[in-house]
């Protein structure tokens, strides 16, 4: 059951198409969901972080070139102690994995490529549905566990 805390943090990306209806779709589920309005870039993000009311364990969902932001969202999140379930990365510039990220595992969401692992060794998640409901079944899974 989703919980009314606010456990999913989508970050900006002005050239997300579906990032509306994600976010939207997350909400009809009963996510509490904290919509990330921010320039795209690490210092503008984690400021947006550090001044919001999170309820760990948190889902971190990102796109594009705003997955290049991980390795400091993680490193602003491990700071102030608030623990970190999973990434979703959506059509993503992946960021290179350092010893702060990715702490918590790391899904893919795709629609275009077939179920599996990357060669991260990170999970990819089919979404025939559409993203939204893709990343819906991904937060799904992690954060009723």
């Amino acid at each position: 059951m989703p919980s009314n805390a606010t456990q999913i943090i989508v970050l900006p990306d002005p050239a997300w198409v579906e990032r509306s209806s994600t976010i939207r779709v997350l909400e009809n589920v009963g996510w509490a969901v904290l919509d990330v309005q921010a320039p795209l870039e690490s210092k503008s993000v984690c400021a947006v972080l550090i001044s919001a009311e999170l309820t760990p364990p948190l889902l971190v969902i990102a796109h594009g070139d705003a997955c290049l932001l991980l390795p400091a969202v993680a490193l602003s999140l491990r700071t102030q102690h608030r623990d970190t379930a999973g990434y979703v990365l959506v059509d993503p510039d992946a960021p290179q994995s350092t010893d702060i990220w990715p702490e918590a595992p790391v899904f893919v969401v795709s629609e275009s490529e077939d179920a599996g692992t990357s060669l991260r060794g990170w999970e990819i998640v089919s979404a025939p549905g559409g993203i939204p409901d893709g990343v819906a079944e991904v937060a799904a899974r992690v954060l009723e566990q």
